[in-house]
This record gives structure tokens, sequence and C-alpha cells, in this order.
């Protein structure tokens, strides 16, 4: 690819995603008004308007190492960075499900047809 299509395509991704994924930057900044009426620092809860949970994983260090290194070239929190790659990797096993119609015989068992 030459340098100019290099350029315009990192200029377009970066318009792209300024400001999308920056959950934890909205977090700090905005304010919400309770209940009781009383301004309060917005929580994520606030921002995505669901139940948030945590997920934990202990992982080997050169992975740790090396997504530290990557949010470091990327300028990403490792939030957005696992939450990106979760929704991508469950989107392809839907998709993958759907392709293999890995409910099929599930269906055929409780009497829905094919």
């Amino acid at each position: 690819m030459r340098d100019f299509d290099q350029f315009v395509q990192y200029r377009a991704l970066n318009f792209k995603f300024s400001g999308v994924h920056h959950l934890g930057e909205i977090e700090r900044h905005l304010k919400v008004i309770g209940d009781d009426g009383v301004s309060r620092p917005a929580t994520l809860e606030d921002i995505v308007g669901c139940e948030v949970r945590n997920v934990c994983a202990k992982l080997p260090v050169p992975i740790i190492d090396r997504l530290d290194n990557s949010l470091g070239i990327l300028e990403m929190t490792k939030r957005d960075f696992i939450e990106m790659a979760l929704v991508d990797a469950l989107d392809r096993v839907d998709e993958i499900l759907s392709e293999v119609d890995a409910f099929e015989f599930a269906r055929r068992s409780e009497g829905v047809p094919a």
C-alpha cells in the first residue's frame, strides 16, 4: 500500500474510532442527577444503559506483556480492547453456529420443523 493510501486510511480510521470506544474517558467527565436530585459522577451502567459485570481471567505474563505493548501503541484501554475483542469473537461464534446449523438436532428433538 502506498504512503498516501496508508495516511488516508489512518486518518479515516482515527476519525471513525475517535470517542466511540472510550467509555472510561466519558465516565470520568459525565455527571448524572440521582433520584435524590444530587449530581454525581456517571457510572459505566449509566453510560451503557444496562447492568455491567466484571470478567476476570488469569493469563500468562507473555500474553499480558503483548497486550500492554499493543495497547500502548493503539493508545487504548484494556477494557475497551477486551470489549471489542469479545464482541467480535462472539459475532464470529454466532456466524459459525449458524453456518453449521448447530441447533438442528435440538430443534428436531423439540418437534420444531427445520
